[in-house]
């Protein structure tokens, strides 16, 4: 099931990578729309940070390409911004969780001017959006896991951006962070605002995501959430790697254990 849609906000076409000899993706087509919280939905190795990645330009693909709002990347960078992996990130770097979220605020300021007091303040809002802003002082590499990913999440929303592309943010963070940062992004996309994240919870996706991905180095889905979360589909997607596959079916026609329920 893959739903094609009119003015997208993003869309791929046959994109294909690899990493060295190892295929990654395979003729990747989707369009996806604006102002909804997406999930990006798959086992290990399915090739999902992979995916907003190559949408994002920072790895090479193979052959086919992307747009976002229609046009290249390099047109519309400012309207885009991007959190990866936490594990990707230098957190030795001597800077403090006010001066990381301040970075979002620098590509709005032009080649030489310097942040003033409204970048600040913009700051310590972001800062308060992801409950962070008792930290703002503190140096980066003095925070837990899931604290420096928070401070990220709010550079990003410092960018000001129309979309975000985030890898796996809930990762390193307790169970009321996550839920307070999905209330974030939903309350982002009832503003138009696009958010696309990388998740891992099949059984969560169905509460927090109106759209999802399923994506195992192929794309075996992409639509509504009430479209794709489906045993046949999880299994295309997750085959013999999902635990409990033979049990999928009846935990989502449970109705406390229902992804579909909110």
């Amino acid at each position: 099931m893959i739903e094609q849609i009119n003015n997208p906000v993003v869309e791929v076409h046959d994109l294909m990578v690899s990493y060295g000899q190892n295929p990654v993706l395979w003729n990747i087509d989707l369009t996806l729309p604006a102002g909804n919280l997406i999930g990006i939905l798959g086992p290990n190795g399915a090739g999902k940070s992979t995916l907003i990645k190559a949408i994002m330009g920072l790895v090479e693909a193979n052959s086919g390409y992307s747009k976002i709002f229609d046009q290249d990347l390099n047109h519309v960078r400012n309207r885009v911004s991007y959190v990866p992996q936490r594990e990707s990130v230098d957190w030795d770097f001597p800077a403090s969780a006010l001066d990381i979220v301040m970075m979002g605020t620098y590509h709005h300021l032009g080649l030489f001017k310097r942040p003033g007091k409204k970048e600040k303040e913009l700051a310590m809002d972001c800062l308060q959006k992801v409950n962070m802003k008792a930290f703002a002082k503190r140096q980066i590499s003095e925070l837990s896991g899931g604290q420096q990913q928070r401070v990220f999440i709010a550079r990003a929303l410092a960018q000001q951006a129309d979309i975000y592309f985030m890898d796996e943010p809930f990762a390193g963070v307790d169970m009321s962070t996550e839920k307070a940062l999905v209330s974030l992004f939903q309350e982002m996309t009832a503003t138009g605002k696009t958010v696309i994240v990388v998740h891992h919870d099949i059984y969560s996706a169905g509460k927090y995501f109106n759209w999802l991905i399923m994506l195992n180095m192929h794309l075996i889905a992409s639509g509504p959430t009430e479209k794709v979360l489906t045993e046949d589909l999880l299994t295309k997607t997750y085959g013999g790697k999902l635990s409990m596959l033979t049990d999928i079916g009846e935990l989502i026609k449970k109705s406390d254990f229902n992804p579909l329920k909110n």
